[in-house]
């Protein structure tokens, strides 16, 4: 169950949340509300189900229940239903849009998300400022500096990743990067078709670049294609850590290391191999 935070004009309030013997989710200000305030703050950090959007949606009405709230924020590093960005086949719903519709409701005046999954995103929530990927993968010290001694080769893993990359080799004055290309069947989610389209990676160490990491089949199928093309050693890079096969079905896979933040994964995932980005970083960034 997500633990939401609440700061009014800077100063940190306690909240309280639990669920009761039905199975409904509460939340309430357990600190004491000022009369007014210029700005509330919320942090709903992993936000995963409509469980913890009710734990928002109630800390945000208690909240303007007691005080007087002139602006409001909300900061939400993963963005929930984002893949469903639009009716992919016969049947199916455009989450995304649902979730917005509600969240809507809740009236801020910005909700501000680490770097979304799709530009869709921006139309369906009302006041929506996204964090771009390389503002987030920059607030990795180790990162930062190998990509921009030119230590590591950026790969897009797909088509859907170039507009962002173009973007992350900017920022680090990377002269180019690899392309590769994959198939997806929508209805069974089966990867098939990994190809190198473009870049030489020869004797190279790379780094694949993407905003998402579920059970992790694109990068494993990437590193393959990378290794047999000649890269020395791969790298993975993601926004949003779900892993929900966990890293070790990654790093036991072709992937030498991974870098995340914690919008999703926990920072008790660091390791000798797994880097992990805290959002503290990039929200003050």
């Amino acid at each position: 169950m997500m633990q939401p935070q609440l700061k009014l004009d800077g100063k940190e309030i306690e909240v309280e949340t639990g669920r009761f013997p039905d199975g409904a989710v509460w939340a309430k200000v357990a600190g004491e509300l000022p009369a007014t305030a210029s700005l509330m703050q919320i942090r709903a950090t992993a936000m995963k189900n409509m469980d913890d959007f009710m734990l928002l949606a109630q800390l945000t009405e208690a909240v303007r229940h007691g005080c007087d709230v002139r602006f409001s924020h909300l900061e939400l590093p993963w963005l929930p239903y984002a893949r469903q960005d639009r009716h992919m086949q016969q049947g199916d719903s455009f989450a995304l849009k649902v979730f917005a519709s509600l969240l809507n409701q809740l009236a801020f005046d910005k909700v501000i998300v680490l770097d979304p999954h799709s530009e869709a995103a921006a139309a369906a929530i009302t006041n929506l400022v996204a964090i771009p990927q390389e503002r987030c993968l920059l607030q990795s010290e180790t990162l930062s500096a190998a990509l921009r001694a030119g230590e590591l080769m950026l790969v897009a893993p797909d088509a859907g990743a170039l507009k962002k990359i173009h973007a992350v080799a900017q920022a680090v004055g990377a002269d180019g990067f690899a392309t590769l290309t994959k198939q997806r069947n929508v209805a069974t989610g089966e990867l098939t078709g990994f190809r190198l389209v473009e870049g030489d990676v020869k004797g190279k160490a790379v780094l694949i670049v993407d905003d998402l990491c579920d059970a992790g089949g694109t990068f494993i199928g990437s590193a393959q294609v990378l290794r047999d093309a000649g890269a020395l050693s791969v790298s993975l890079y993601v926004t949003h850590g779900v892993f929900s096969k966990g890293v070790e079905n990654l790093l036991s896979q072709g992937i030498d290391r991974i870098y995340t933040t914690t919008s999703l994964a926990s920072a008790e995932l660091a390791a000798n191999n797994v880097d992990v980005i805290d959002i503290n970083k990039i929200y003050n960034a």
